[in-house]
């Protein structure tokens, strides 16, 4: 449209001549000198026009700014397997912690073991009797020699405690661990007897009446310290599951190593304002008393896992606790995408493959070089070091990193911004005021030499808010201040009948005056390296006008021409700062958000008073709202088909000893079952 434009004008300046003296057009084209000329001329002012609209060195600004934030972070001993990774990990607002490996090292050893008693007392080994003592040692060295094969911690802690005891019989079956069943087991046989032994979780081995029987001695050996159960069971199913009542032995505790710099580490993302939650499959207790001693906030409120049965509870818990216990690996992931729903960036640390779905879903997840394979593939950044110290120096990498592009990329989107108005507004008003060799100097001194040295500043502030809304936030007045700058320009020069070469000076130094102001805005606080780049830029500035005009095609300035600049070039920068002002203005009202369960509330607070809205749009609390519906419908057409189903049970049961009551509850239908001769049983069953 330029070039059609310019053209047009040409055309039009060809047929006044050719009117006033008649012109071969032939002869014109082949041999005319202004012809091609003009052509040039037009061809020149197109590639100018869109060599401003493109940011050459955007992408290799951004591509030369994350590559040199990954060799960076290598150089600490932290592997970046993602490049997005690094802003995202400077945006977090809610980190996420496995205690095992991240808060502590990741090796245990046993503190304690601890023989169990009929009346639900605990007596320590070295003070029972011997034969007592020693039948725990031998059920905890046989269990942990049949799992060795795939040793977690916790076993490894037991065969260092039990290495070279004699007496232990060889395992005949085992049950590795699970995260969902929190035990392992082993048959062991030898000496003409085979013993069916569990260990694990004592909430999770032994029965609802043996667990309250223990459970006092279980608290209070829970400090610091893991407790497990160790149990005679019948036997095992083929698909793993204890057969018959478990008869406790005794208990072992196992201590965890807490890191020498968790403290540190903890307190430097406490100090950002990023909120710390503790999600563990540990017995809780554990869990808050080491997360209390590291100094994250709100340790002291728990939660057991185990007790947030139904999506509703887990909701919930997110805005309470931020001490998670017992927590299965669907759990963590469930307690991620809550976190999220209510706007948050959530980033996950782990080792294990309980931990894989979590980070899976995090924005960004951060993984222990000697956790397993699952977990480090997942992860998008992986310490070597196992260290969770080194965190604070990825998140200040990718703050500066962002924040610096940040910056940067204001100067080049200005430059696109005002080339495209000035485009559209001189396809009305040709000609466009720039050529490729002028935009050249504004390409180097106003945008590319500023934001590469800038971009490689050390920035440690907090990153806020959307990257492309901050970018044009500092890009759009600049922009707009230039083409109102060159409008001026260009209704100045048409009205006093300036040559074209003149009114290029005056666009061209208009926008030197505007990008100057903008260097200025994005350098403050003002730093040595800051003060250099602006007086570097404007020394260049000044110096190629005055000793290369022919190079840059700048027309000599006169006093006339000088003093319109002066007052052109001050209204453009006047004008940039009172819209930049109107902007951070604008900026300044920010809504403030506090979630409820599952939804959260906007309050927008301003100079007319308060909103209150919700965060979830409209649309989308129309869809939940109708699988709400489907929902409640689905379950009452289950409601109705149980009732059913007992109804004629009820029909067919002749002895009438047996009645049924079905009622409908969070987790489904539950079957209350009254019989005369058992008395009454109640079942969970979800006919769903």
């Amino acid at each position: 449209a330029l070039f059609l434009s310019s053209a047009h004008e040409g055309y039009l300046s060809w047929s006044r001549a050719a009117a006033e003296a008649p012109i071969d057009f032939i002869p014109w084209l082949l041999f005319g000198h202004a012809a091609w000329s003009d052509v040039s001329k037009w061809i020149l002012s197109t590639v100018g026009a869109l060599l401003g609209m493109i940011p050459q060195g955007l992408v290799l600004l951004t591509s030369s700014v994350l590559a040199i934030a990954t060799i960076r972070l290598a150089r600490k001993r932290v592997l970046a397997q993602q490049l997005y990774c690094i802003e995202t990990l400077a945006r977090v607002d809610v980190l996420c912690l496995d205690k095992t490996g991240t808060i502590t090292s990741g090796r245990m050893e046993v503190a304690g073991t601890y023989v169990a008693d009929v009346d639900g007392s605990v007596v320590a080994a070295d003070t029972a009797s011997a034969d007592l003592a020693r039948g725990l040692d031998l059920a905890l060295a046989g269990i942990a020699r049949a799992t060795s094969e795939d040793a977690n911690e916790t076993c490894l802690a037991l065969l260092a405690r039990y290495d070279g005891l004699a007496g232990v019989r060889p395992a005949a079956r085992v049950v590795p661990f699970s995260s969902a069943k929190k035990w392992s087991g082993a048959v062991l046989a030898g000496d003409g007897r085979e013993d069916a032994l569990v260990m694990g979780a004592a909430q999770f081995v032994l029965s609802d009446e043996d667990f309250r029987l223990y459970e006092r001695s279980v608290n209070e050996l829970a400090g610091m310290c893991r407790v497990l159960v160790v149990a005679r069971v019948d036997g095992f199913t083929d698909g793993g599951d204890m057969i018959g009542r478990a008869r406790p032995i005794g208990f072992v505790t196992i201590r965890d190593e807490i890191r020498s710099s968790a403290e540190d580490t903890i307190g430097y993302f406490r100090d950002q304002g990023v909120e710390l939650n503790v999600i563990s499959g540990d017995d809780p207790r554990t869990v808050s008393t080491i997360a209390r001693s590291v100094g994250i906030p709100g340790a002291e409120a728990y939660v057991d896992a185990t007790t947030l049965d139904t999506p509703g509870k887990l909701d919930a818990a997110v805005d309470r606790y931020h001490v998670f216990g017992r927590v299965t690996p669907q759990q963590k992931r469930d307690l991620v995408v809550a976190l999220k729903r209510r706007g948050h960036t959530v980033a996950m640390t782990g080792d294990g493959v309980n931990d894989v779905l979590a980070l899976k879903e995090a924005d960004c997840s951060v993984a222990m070089a000697a956790g397993s394979d699952a977990a480090r593939n997942v992860a998008e950044i992986v310490l070597i070091d196992n260290d969770f110290a080194a965190m604070p120096a990825v998140v200040a990498e990718g703050r500066r990193s962002i924040n610096n592009l940040q910056r940067s990329a204001a100067l080049f989107l200005s430059k696109t911004l005002f080339s495209m108005g000035l485009a559209a507004l001189c396809i009305a008003f040709p000609p466009y005021p720039f050529e490729p060799i002028t935009m050249t100097l504004i390409n180097f001194f106003c945008i590319g030499f500023p934001s590469f040295v800038l971009a490689l500043e050390p920035n440690r502030a907090r990153v806020e808010g959307s990257f492309l809304a901050n970018v044009l936030k500092r890009a759009l007045p600049a922009s707009l201040a230039v083409i109102a700058a060159c409008a001026a320009s260009m209704a100045a020069s048409s009205l006093l009948g300036l040559p074209s070469d003149v009114l290029s000076t005056l666009c061209l130094g208009v926008t030197c005056a505007v990008g100057v102001s903008l260097i200025w805005e994005i350098s403050r606080p003002f730093t040595p390296l800051r003060i250099a780049v602006l007086v570097f830029v404007i020394c260049g500035i000044v110096f190629q006008i005055l000793l290369l005009p022919g190079f840059f095609s700048i027309a000599p300035i006169g006093l006339g021409s000088g003093a319109l600049l002066l007052l052109i070039g001050g209204f453009g920068v006047v004008f940039f700062r009172w819209l930049d002002a109107v902007l951070v203005k604008l900026g300044s009202r920010r809504a403030r958000s506090a979630s409820g369960l599952g939804r959260g509330v906007r309050v927008s607070i301003g100079r007319g008073g308060g909103r209150v809205s919700a965060t979830v749009s409209a649309p989308r609390r129309a869809v939940e709202r109708i699988h709400a519906r489907a929902d409640e419908r689905a379950d009452e057409r289950a409601l109705h088909r149980a009732a059913a189903d007992a109804a004629r049970a009820v029909e067919g049961d002749r002895s009438g000893s047996r009645s049924r009551r079905l009622t409908k509850s969070a987790s489904g239908i539950r079957m209350k079952m009254d019989s005369r001769r058992h008395g009454s049983r109640r079942t969970g069953a979800d006919k769903r």
